[in-house]
């Protein structure tokens, strides 16, 4: 159940290209609300058997002493040794959610087979003897666990307040395959009762170490997702999760540092009343994308060199033609391949989130430069521009979709090379000539495969995302998705777990 922060950096970064102002509507200090339903929580849990399986394959065990008076053996004293769990399974689970009691899991027919060392002493009037033996515990168990979430220090706080099992069955075997004798057997009985305390306190206080270290990994591993470089955003808790019979909300601050400085920040704008649309449904903030903008900028992240073939497909329109394409038109006498396009932007861009789609503004750099191997390069053509765009953001065949229904333009700085003498009107007239073509849109595609690349990277292939919805409101936007079991996130978590727990 605690994998679902994995799922909040992965559309935070598709948020950064899909994309009421009364305070007293909104949530505080707040960048990123991540929601789960009640049917999210059940795709997690076809994988709890596993959680179970390990969390008792890692618990530790003390060793147990005590000493009595049983009846015809006087006075008996006993210790288990180096108890461990040699063999389990696990039948089925079940999830509900509760408004009071939190995150209720129940383990059907958990059977797990002990072995360790017992050593054993009785002594009466008659005689003394001391025994050294192997032994087995077999038990059958149902386990019930609530569990709750809380706020501490920007971090997830998992407490099990009620931790039940049930044994059907606790039985002791002493010697394994061997026969034992009429004592053995009275005093197994005995110590049966015994373990039962000790094991059932045991797996108890394992499973709360093993929900917190889950919880951990996972706040971790969604911080190292966000990351990528000098640019990470912060998953900190902003308050307690949300817990309903419906769903488990978290909130998250969503600030951004590039160069470990923080990024300033507006205020959120994400409303307190919302509703979910699909199994997960995440909320980012207009602030966030924009500090991510920010940093991206001035990472030099924003910028794009064309040359050769891509810079061909750039420019050409996918008919044959006899006559030279706009770019060497615009700088004529120049072989394609002596050419290279660096666009970039002068400023860090601002993202708009408004009903119609997210409206991104713009100023950015274009520059034409010809590439010589007898002599220095030099430029040929500079331009700065201005300009607004509305995109809309699908997600579909494991791609990121970007779609501009608007454009609107402006030039600002025109320079070339006294060679060329283009002016302001020329280079308009070949820049309409470009974006009527489908300029824009091949752009895009560039920033397209980047994206889709960074998302695939960061692990995005780990879930099986369908049916996702991207929708843009005043200040903040949506993106609901469902999707499948990301099992490689769990087998990480078991692989690393050995390591986590002796540290």
């Amino acid at each position: 159940m605690f994998l679902w922060m994995q799922l909040t950096p992965v559309f935070a970064f598709l948020a950064a290209v899909s994309i009421s102002d009364d305070p007293a509507s909104t949530i505080p200090n707040t960048g990123i609300v991540c929601r789960f339903t009640k049917e999210a929580g059940l795709v997690f849990n076809q994988e709890t058997s596993d959680v179970i399986q390990a969390t008792f394959r890692h618990a530790s065990f003390p060793d147990i002493e005590g000493k009595t008076s049983i009846l015809l053996l006087g006075s008996v004293s006993y210790s288990f040794k180096n108890l461990q769990i040699n063999n389990m399974s696990v039948e089925r689970s079940d999830v509900d959610l509760s408004n009071e009691k939190g995150i209720l899991i129940a383990i059907q027919n958990v059977a797990a087979a002990f072995e360790g060392t017992m050593e054993y002493a009785y002594s009466n009037w008659l005689l003394h003897l001391n025994h050294s033996l192997d032994f087995e515990i077999h038990s059958q168990t149902d386990v019930n666990l609530a569990v709750m979430l809380a706020y501490d220090n920007g971090r997830f706080a998992v407490t099990i307040p009620d931790c039940q099992l049930n044994f059907d069955k606790l039985t002791l075997k002493i010697q394994r395959d061997k026969e034992a004798n009429w004592i053995q057997k009275l005093f197994a009985d005995f110590v049966s009762f015994t373990l039962r305390h000790i094991v059932k306190g045991q797996i108890c206080a394992e499973i709360h170490k093993m929900a917190n270290l889950l919880a951990d990994f996972t706040l971790d591993q969604a911080g190292l997702f966000i990351q990528d470089g000098e640019i990470a955003t912060s998953v900190k808790l902003t308050s307690d999760p949300v817990l309903t019979s419906g769903y488990i909300e978290s909130r998250h601050e969503g600030s951004v540092s590039y160069k470990n400085s923080t990024v300033f920040q507006k205020p959120s704008a994400i409303p307190v009343e919302r509703g979910e649309i699909r199994m997960f449904n995440l909320w980012v903030s207009e602030p966030v994308i924009n500090s991510l903008l920010f940093a991206a900028h001035h990472d030099n992240r924003l910028t794009l060199t064309l040359s050769d073939g891509h810079l061909l497909k750039l420019f050409e329109d996918g008919e044959p033609k006899i006559e030279s394409n706009l770019l060497q038109q615009m700088v004529p006498g120049i072989p394609m391949h002596n050419l290279m396009i660096t666009l970039g932007s002068l400023r860090p861009p601002s993202a708009l989130f408004k009903p119609v789609g997210t409206i991104l503004q713009a100023s950015v750099s274009l520059q034409v430069d010809v590439l010589s191997s007898s002599e220095d390069s030099y430029m040929a053509l500079y331009l700065e521009m201005d300009s607004e765009t509305i995109v809309h953001t699908s997600y579909a065949d494991s791609k990121i979709h970007l779609r501009p229904s608007s454009h609107h333009w402006s030039i600002k700085v025109v320079r070339s090379n006294p060679a060329i003498a283009l002016d302001e009107s020329k280079v308009k007239c070949y820049l309409e000539a470009f974006f009527a073509a489908g300029g824009l849109e091949k752009i895009i595609s560039y920033i397209e495969f980047y994206i889709t690349a960074l998302l695939h990277k960061k692990g995005l292939r780990y879930f099986n995302i369908t049916n996702p919805v991207m929708e843009t409101y005043e200040g903040y936007v949506t993106i609901g998705t469902d999707f499948g079991f990301p099992r490689q996130l769990l087998e990480n978590f078991l692989r690393n777990l050995a390591p986590i727990i002796r540290t």
